[in-house]
């Protein structure tokens, strides 16, 4: 599955997102689902390349 765009890719994993960020309130990490996108980016997939969605959505369950 290709996506034209970063906002594209985040609506797509939005839900994974949401979820994440319910397990890190319980962890007093606050964060939204924009920043948790862009630290994951950042730290994880701008050192990958071919990147399938489920690779995505599995690096932002285990971060």
């Amino acid at each position: 599955m290709n996506f034209n765009t970063k906002e594209e890719l985040f609506e797509r994993v939005l839900p994974a997102l949401k979820i994440k960020i319910e397990e890190l309130k319980e962890k007093n990490i606050i964060l939204t689902e924009k920043e948790l996108f862009l630290k994951i980016e950042e730290e994880k997939w701008k050192k990958s390349s071919n990147l399938t969605l489920s690779d995505i959505v599995n690096d932002i369950l285990k971060y």
